[in-house]
């Protein structure tokens, strides 16, 4: 057959087309244009008419165009200087707030047409409200003089196109163009006053929100007017006052964005109560107020309450200056001076060279051999880095037994502090000789490390997975896992990336060992890992949760149960969007742990106990929402729930928009099993993360940056402490041991201040004192907050023990049935005080 014919290519610059034009261009004197250059003017033609001013676009009502020629400004003022910023920013403001010959402003024009996406536009682009005209008696007068200008201007021009019918189309275009336009003007101007006519004052917010955001502040939400008024509302006025009269006025602001109804109130005085009110504005003037829900409050704060535990927030800055200080050349560090010692005089041998040339570098692992290994995950959505044999970069950690698992922890904190690999391995490169298998395995994971660092072209090699994968063949497996964009540039050749889907496809079709390795239990569960790394990264939304510390513990370590959606958090349920406590809020929680107050269970005490004030009684009904939520979640039946307690000590606080409050399970309530499992029968899925890893997932979710700094100062320090003591007890004479006393004093004088910034910052561990309290100091029972108390187990119908409780209150039951119910008994083992520590 004959190949079809072919559609002919564009030579480019050299075609004829293109050439006969440039020629052509020339001939006629002119310029040739780019491509680009001939082509824009066109497309902005066919979208968008060509406006000469900001102006004629809004006399046209054109939003596009509006919005166009305003995001031309923002992008024109958008480089230089702080001051070249302003000035260009208040040029932008003038042209979007600049009168016209007739008196108007940009926004008069949307607001009198009631067309609502021009107004949006122009108030987000920084359009004001016409200085000159307020009320609406002014502006009747100036709209009927408008519309009066507007068609005298017309017969005028009609008449000048009439007089000018013999001079031809050239004398006639500026007459007919000044007609048009003032045509326009006048059928705009007439649609205005017609508008404005029809328009009513607006009517009061439909709710307005009054809550407390700190001690100084209050945050105001509102909604728009929902009656059936004509008119758009151009702007919100927010009123607050000590009076409920509002005289005299402690201050007022205005919200002009209408897209986004709130508004901060900031430097109020602490505990005195403010009264809120918003109102509406259009063109007809300010509509009636609307008083907030509650109408009045007082700006507090839970930290002002007595016995409460004030943690200090500097700790980020405190590590970062002993981070200083480390790296400073006076610091008398171990690794400093023999690093140095060692740089001087460093040459790479003859030997080592050439066995570099004719070895590959980038050595990955394909069959497990009984040993520790080191495997990387990279990946980018549903992609997956991979060698050349399909497989995950995987390389060995050489001569290392699987005693590693003891320094998992060591690793799981090096993850935060890549950088450092280079510092760390230098320093150990002299104690390769020592006879310690501390640093001799240490060692041997650093250039594991650096090996697959090399191989990968990067020092992030993400977060470690919160456990070693191990098999029956004595294989241990660490992994990490680190999401990231692929590079422009395409990996070297025996890298590249695969999508997901075809890596379990290739893995189906491969033979199953009878027993599988921790490489084929890595390839099985990837999904799952993957999972877990995109949850543990991201942060919860900003809100007030309650939450619930569940611990399992064996012989050697303790274990946090964490659901499965978010596990850098506890298992949790949002109790509102405002993450602020006020301390009537908190004294209200404080005021359930007093020893000898009845419990509260009648209609009347739990109405008296909610009833103090509305904001406190909104906290009391979310709060209880909340937990039982969260109890229906962890399927606790009503009997057990009785005994959690409420942690009163201080409000759990993360990053600047996240605060939880704590329930505490009873001092018995604890599994010794050597081998303890997520909770498979609650609704959401859970994990039981180790203590220490769950603490490194959290901040690193929360507080990256104090993370990162506290374990780049913790790895150097406590590998330096080490070094120190091998010189100590490798010194010879008097002198060397002085020296070597005086180091290691200095760097363990460091090393304690870390840990005490550390501690500082470790709020579970200060939890855990509490959990093993018998008795309720610091503590609520959980009976109390919600009301009542549970039914016995023995009292439980058998058709609701399989079902979901929704726990609207606890019910009340007498001392005698009190003292009747059973309670589960556990005993802590003898490594927990250990493990905390």
């Amino acid at each position: 057959m004959r190949n079809p014919p072919q559609r002919r290519r564009s030579l480019g610059p050299v075609s004829p087309k293109r050439l006969y034009r440039n020629l052509s261009v020339r001939l006629r004197g002119g310029e040739p244009h780019s491509p680009c250059e001939s082509e824009c003017p066109n497309r902005q033609c066919k979208t968008t008419p060509n406006y000469k001013s900001l102006w004629e676009a809004v006399e046209n009502e054109d939003t596009l165009a509006v919005q166009c020629l305003l995001s031309k400004d923002r992008a024109a003022g958008g480089g230089g200087e702080k001051g070249d910023k302003r000035e260009k920013e208040r040029e932008r403001e003038k042209g979007v707030n600049r009168v016209s010959e007739q008196g108007l402003v940009p926004l008069d024009v949307a607001a009198l047409t009631h067309n609502s996406p021009l107004l949006h536009v122009l108030i987000k682009g920084g359009a004001r409200h016409n200085p000159n005209l307020c009320c609406p008696s002014a502006w009747s007068t100036k709209l009927d003089a408008l519309v009066a200008l507007a068609g005298q201007r017309v017969e005028e021009w009609r008449e000048e196109v009439l007089e000018k019918v013999g001079a031809g189309p050239q004398g006639q275009a500026d007459a007919q163009r000044q007609l048009r336009v003032w045509t326009l003007r006048q059928q705009l101007y007439w649609r205005m006053r017609e508008r404005f006519h029809l328009t009513v004052l607006p009517g009061p917010p439909s709710y307005v929100s009054l809550l407390v955001t700190s001690a100084t502040s209050l945050f105001v939400s509102f909604t728009e007017p929902t009656d059936s008024t004509t008119g758009l509302v151009t702007r919100y006025k927010v009123e607050w006052s000590i009076s409920p009269t509002f005289r005299p006025l402690c201050g007022s602001a205005f919200v002009l964005d209408t897209k986004s109804l709130f508004f901060n109130i900031t430097g109020l005085q602490s505990g005195v109560q403010y009264y809120v009110r918003v109102s509406a504005y259009n063109v007809k003037g300010w509509g009636p107020a609307q008083s907030s829900s509650p109408v009045c409050a007082a700006p507090s704060s839970w930290r002002e309450c007595s016995g409460v535990k004030l943690r200090s927030r500097q700790q980020e800055a405190g590590v970062r200056r002993l981070l200083e200080q480390i790296r400073e050349p006076h610091y008398r560090g171990y690794c400093i001076e023999n690093s140095r010692q060692q740089g001087t005089g460093k040459r790479l041998s003859v030997s080592r060279g050439l066995k570099q040339l004719f070895h590959s570098a980038t050595k990955f692992v394909r069959l497990l051999q009984r040993g520790v290994y080191l495997a990387a995950v990279f990946y980018h959505k549903d992609n997956i880095l991979l060698t050349a044999d399909d497989q995950i970069p995987l390389v060995e950690i050489q001569s290392c037994s699987t005693s590693v698992t003891q320094d998992f922890l060591w690793f799981a904190k090096l993850s935060c502090a890549w950088q450092q690999v280079p510092w760390l391995q230098q320093a150990l490169s002299s104690s390769l000789s020592s006879s310690s298998s501390l640093l001799q395995n240490r060692h041997y994971i650093l250039r594991a490390v650096a090996q697959l660092q090399s191989s990968l072209g990067t020092l992030d090699l993400g977060q470690v997975y919160y456990e070693p994968l191990k098999d029956r063949h004595g294989n241990v497996l660490l992994v990490t896992l680190r999401e990231c964009a692929p590079p422009p540039h395409p990996p070297d050749p025996p890298l590249h990336w695969t999508p997901l889907s075809r890596m379990e496809k290739n893995r189906h079709r491969t033979p199953l060992l009878p027993e599988p390795t921790a490489v084929d239990t890595l390839n099985e569960q990837l999904k799952e890992k993957l999972s877990y790394h995109r949850r543990g990264i991201q942060r919860a939304q900003p809100g007030l949760y309650v939450g619930v510390l569940k611990l399992s513990s064996s012989v050697d370590q303790i274990r946090v149960l964490v659901p499965q959606k978010m596990p850098n958090l506890l298992c949790h349920a949002r109790v509102r969007h405002n993450y602020h406590v006020s301390r009537e809020e908190w004294a209200w929680l404080q005021s359930l742990t007093v020893v000898g107050q009845p419990v509260i269970g009648g209609s009347e005490d739990r109405d008296q106990a909610s009833t103090d004030g509305p904001v406190l009684e909104e906290f009391v009904r979310a709060l209880r929402a909340a937990v039982t939520a969260l109890l229906t979640k962890l399927s606790i039946p009503l009997y057990r729930a009785y005994q959690y307690r409420v942690y009163t000590q201080e409000l759990l606080q993360f990053g600047d928009q996240l605060s939880l409050l704590l329930l505490l399970p009873p001092s018995e309530d604890f599994s010794a099993s050597p081998s303890p499992r997520p909770m498979d029968w609650v609704q959401d899925p859970t994990l039981t993360l180790p203590l220490q890893i769950f603490e490194l997932v959290h901040f690193w979710a929360y507080e990256r940056d104090f993370l990162s700094q506290y374990c780049q100062a913790w790895v150097r320090l406590e590998l330096d402490s080490h070094l120190s003591q091998q010189a100590l007890r490798e010194a010879l004479d008097s002198r060397e041991v002085q020296e070597a006393k005086e180091r290691l004093g200095h760097i363990t004088q460091l090393l304690q201040s870390l840990d005490l910034m550390w501690r500082e910052a470790r709020w579970i561990t200060d939890v855990l004192q509490y959990v093993r309290l018998k008795h309720n100091a610091g503590m609520a029972q959980l009976g109390r907050l919600m009301g009542g108390e549970p039914p016995i187990p023995e009292t439980i119908p058998e058709e609701e023990e399989g079902k979901d409780n929704p726990y609207p209150a606890f019910r009340t039951l007498s001392h005698k049935s009190q003292r009747a119910r059973g309670s589960l008994t556990c005993m802590w083992s003898s490594a927990v005080a250990v493990v905390v520590q």
